[in-house]
């Protein structure tokens, strides 16, 4: 059985700990944690879970919030059948140049297309990771 440190009923919010009222929670010396006793889980599983949400994932949350849009998804479709000037986007899905060159930002940020300048037209192309994500999207629709 487990001593009265081990597991306790916290009636008011743990400072060292942040454990929220009403909880049990089943404590140690090296990892305090906020989980009812009721709730089984290996240690194992708790600690990758703690190190895997450590993680730096911005650069896949903002290929995440690049694809939020379906009209950038559109121009990543129309850019795999080739590498296309910002006036044709501008002319077929009748946006502003300004919210199309705010489109075309995101999608660069997310390194997911990039572009050339030929003459006095931008040409945008897909990147590999364009590529992949394109390929996803086709796995996705079928």
């Amino acid at each position: 059985m487990k001593s009265d440190k081990e597991l306790r009923k916290v009636n008011q919010p743990d400072e060292r700990t942040d454990i929220k009222p009403g909880f049990l929670a089943v404590c140690n010396q090296e990892i305090p944690c906020k989980m009812p006793p009721s709730y089984k889980i290996a240690q194992e599983t708790l600690e990758k879970v703690r190190d895997l949400v450590k993680e730096d994932v911005e650069r896949i949350a903002s290929i995440f919030k690049a694809l939020s849009d379906p009209g950038r998804i559109k121009i990543l479709k129309a850019l795999g059948i080739e590498d296309l000037c910002v006036s044709l986007f501008v002319e077929v899905m009748n946006y502003k140049y300004s919210a199309l060159s705010y489109h075309l930002k995101l999608l660069k940020e997310a390194n997911l297309v990039d572009f050339r300048r030929e003459g006095s037209f931008l040409i945008y192309g897909l990147t590999d990771l364009g590529w992949k994500i394109l390929g996803i999207i086709a796995e996705i629709e079928d």
